[in-house]
């Protein structure tokens, strides 16, 4: 390696883990010269929000007040998929749009059932072939199925949730009312307590325990921001009075702002609960250490043993050491921040081996 004449292989180094699963400490000749974890939200942020939007997209004109509200602040939202709807000859030309418009800004969508039903009504059977197709059809048209939302929140059954699961969906949105709920996976915790029923801050005026305005969500930002937590938004009628459960838009206009200017990660639900679930498998293995009298580099495993092909969100690691840090190499998806002994990088965690060059 450049810079790294004659090397030698240390005769004591270590590694293990520390009081969080998702750092590692490397210790050379009983010396600790290394830390490397991964951040609980990328880029370092508090919390992480996830905007969902139950509409049909194009069905009304007015969705549009939503989807471009969000483009044009380059944030991130999810809309619904009722696969029933977009399988008729009349409406499939809307998936087309949806790739070529809205997939490109950031926007994502949610599989919401073949049809819009109540799929805790349903035997296992008929709710397993509604998730089944809904995901199938999602597949078939290129809008990479991962996340769903039981319509009317109707997916408390655990048979429900097996299906969901079954039918290929990483996790799926439910709703609560309970305000120690709406924070998912918060301070050390790194999982949700159910994948399969993720709880949501439902949106709009269709209830009195819902959120209808601007000033009853900032509360739950901020505690969101105190407790690390992600909170999931779930909207319907954004500017539509006509609409079930309206949502003023001015209003919309206010939570993209307070979301914006907090320091949270704005996230696709799919996204999320792929980072979540990435970080909480994070499995390091030292591959190798040398050194000469000059430098130190060390070969890092990182892996999650996910499937890489569905868990493919980058996730934001920290690197501390005791001496200069001095290069980077590995499959990483952005420039490394160095700062003297410090950087952070983001890279998914595939089973790829990087390497870190420190000053002796």
């Amino acid at each position: 390696m450049p810079g790294c004449d004659s090397p030698t292989r240390f005769e004591s180094i270590e590694y293990s883990s520390v009081s969080d699963p998702a750092q590692l400490a490397i210790l050379v000749e009983q010396e600790t010269v290394l830390t490397i974890a991964a951040l609980k939200w990328k880029g370092g942020a508090r919390a992480s929000v996830s905007i969902t939007y139950d509409a049909p997209w194009g069905m009304h004109p007015d969705h549009r007040l939503a989807t471009d509200a969000v483009i044009e602040r380059g944030m991130r939202l999810d809309l619904e998929l009722v696969s029933s709807i977009y399988a008729k000859t009349e409406f499939h030309h809307w998936i087309d749009t949806y790739k070529r418009d809205l997939v490109p800004h950031g926007i994502r969508f949610f599989g919401h059932g073949h049809t819009h039903a109540f799929h805790d009504t349903m035997t296992f059977d008929e709710a397993y072939e509604s998730f089944k197709m809904n995901f199938d059809f999602m597949e078939e048209w290129g809008l990479n199925p991962k996340a769903y939302a039981y319509p009317g929140s109707s997916g408390k059954s655990p048979s429900t949730q097996l299906a969901n699961r079954l039918a290929g969906f990483i996790c799926a949105r439910g709703s609560t009312i309970e305000w120690n709920e709406y924070f998912v996976a918060p301070h050390a915790e790194t999982e949700p307590q159910n994948w399969y029923f993720l709880p949501s801050v439902v949106m709009g005026n269709a209830s009195n325990w819902y959120i209808d305005v601007h000033e009853k969500l900032v509360p739950i930002l901020d505690e969101a921001v105190a407790q690390g937590a992600w909170v999931i938004l779930t909207y319907h009628s954004i500017g539509i009075p006509q609409g079930w459960s309206y949502y003023p838009i001015d209003d919309f206009l206010q939570d993209l702002e307070a979301i914006q200017t907090r320091n949270i990660w704005n996230a696709n639900m799919d996204a999320a609960a792929a980072y979540l679930a990435e970080r909480s498998r994070l499995q390091f293995e030292l591959t190798g250490a040398k050194a000469n009298n000059r430098e130190i580099w060390l070969d890092i495993k990182i892996d999650d043993g996910l499937p890489d092909g569905t868990y493919s969100e980058p996730l934001t690691f920290s690197v501390a050491a005791e001496k200069r840090l001095i290069g980077f190499e590995g499959p990483i998806t952005s420039v490394p921040a160095f700062n003297n002994n410090t950087a952070n990088f983001e890279a998914v965690p595939d089973g790829s081996i990087y390497r870190i060059r420190l000053s002796r």
